[in-house]
C-alpha cells in the first residue's frame, strides 16, 4: 500500500523532512525550475531566474519555503546552492549553445557568500559549463549586505573579478539607502515585490521614481517583481523601470518548458531573445 503523505504542518512531519534533506542532494531530488524576466523598456526577452524545488518522495513537489530555512540551519545550504549554480551555469550554456544569449539568475544565500571557497565554486561553474560570465547574476538578499561593509567586500570582489554581475533582491529604501550599495558594485536592484503590489499609491510611485532617477547615476538597473497586471507594466514603464518579473508575464517553468516559452515568445512578439 502506498505510504500517505503526512500533515506537513505537524512537527512529526517537520522533524521527518529535516533527516529527509539530509538525503535529498545526493538522491537527485532537487530541480530547477526558471521565471522570465523580460526588458520593460524595449518588451524583448531579459533572462531567466532560476528557482529551485524539492521533488519529495511523499509529499510531492515542495517550494523553497517549506525546506530552505532547513538547509540553511543544518549547513546543508552550500553544497546544495553549489549543485543549484552548477546546474544553472549548465542549462544557461545549453541556451546559448542554440543561439539564445540572455542572462540566468542565481540566489546565493548569506552561507554561501560566507563559505572561504565561494568564489571557487563559482568559477568552477563557469568553466565546467563554459558559461558566459557577463550573464550570470548573482541574487542576495539585502539582509546579506547590511553586516560589517568592509568583510562584504572582500567577499564580493573576487565574484566581480570573475566578471558575474550582481543583484540585491527583496530591496527597500526603508532598510537601506540605494547609495549604500554603490560601494558593493551592485549591478541590478530588485524590488520588494510590496513595492509593485502597492504601485497604485502616490508614495510608493513617488519613491520607486526616485529610486529610477538615483540608480541612473549609480548606473545601477531596477528591476520589478511580483508584476501581476498591465497597469502595473504601464506605471513601472512611465517610471522607466529597467526589468520586470511575475505571473503576469509568466511562471516558473522547467528547462523543456522555456525552450518553448522562447518559442513563442519569438513569434508571437517578435522580438528579440
Amino acid at each position: 500500500m502506498a505510504k500517505s503523505p503526512k500533515n506537513s504542518n505537524s512537527a512529526e512531519s517537520r522533524e521527518d523532512l529535516t533527516d529527509d534533506l539530509g538525503s535529498a542532494l545526493e538522491a537527485d531530488q532537487f530541480f530547477l525550475m526558471y521565471q522570465p524576466t523580460i526588458d520593460l523598456q524595449t518588451d524583448a526577452f531579459a533572462g531567466v531566474e532560476a528557482l529551485i524545488r524539492w521533488r519529495h518522495p511523499t509529499h510531492g513537489v515542495m517550494n523553497p519555503e517549506s525546506f530552505i530555512s532547513k538547509l540553511e540551519n543544518s549547513g546543508q545550504i552550500v553544497p546544495v546552492g553549489r549543485w543549484a549554480l552548477a546546474t544553472a551555469s549548465a542549462q544557461g550554456a545549453l541556451w546559448h549553445a542554440k543561439g539564445y544569449r540572455f542572462a540566468v539568475s542565481v540566489n546565493i544565500s548569506p552561507k554561501q557568500l560566507e563559505a572561504a571557497e565561494f568564489a571557487d565554486d563559482v568559477a568552477e561553474a563557469l568553466s565546467s559549463s563554459r558559461f558566459d560570465p557577463a550573464l550570470l547574476v548573482l541574487e542576495f538578499s539585502q539582509e546579506t549586505l547590511t553586516g560589517d561593509a568592509k568583510s562584504t567586500t572582500e567577499r564580493l570582489e573576487p565574484l566581480k573579478s570573475l566578471g558575474v554581475r550582481l543583484a540585491v533582491d527583496n530591496f527597500s529604501p526603508d532598510d537601506s539607502p540605494l547609495a549604500d550599495l554603490e560601494r558593493f558594485h551592485i549591478d541590478i536592484v530588485k524590488l520588494d515585490k510590496n513595492f509593485i503590489s502597492g504601485f497604485s499609491n502616490p508614495q510608493d510611485a513617488s519613491q520607486i521614481h526616485d529610486l529610477v532617477q538615483l540608480a541612473r547615476k549609480l548606473k545601477i538597473q531596477i528591476f520589478a517583481s511580483g508584476i501581476e497586471d498591465a497597469e502595473q507594466v504601464k506605471q513601472l514603464q512611465i517610471e522607466e523601470v529597467d526589468i520586470g518579473q511575475g505571473f503576469f508575464f509568466s511562471r516558473p517553468h522547467e528547462a523543456a518548458e522555456i525552450d518553448q516559452f522562447l518559442e513563442d515568445f519569438a513569434i508571437f512578439s517578435g522580438k528579440p531573445l
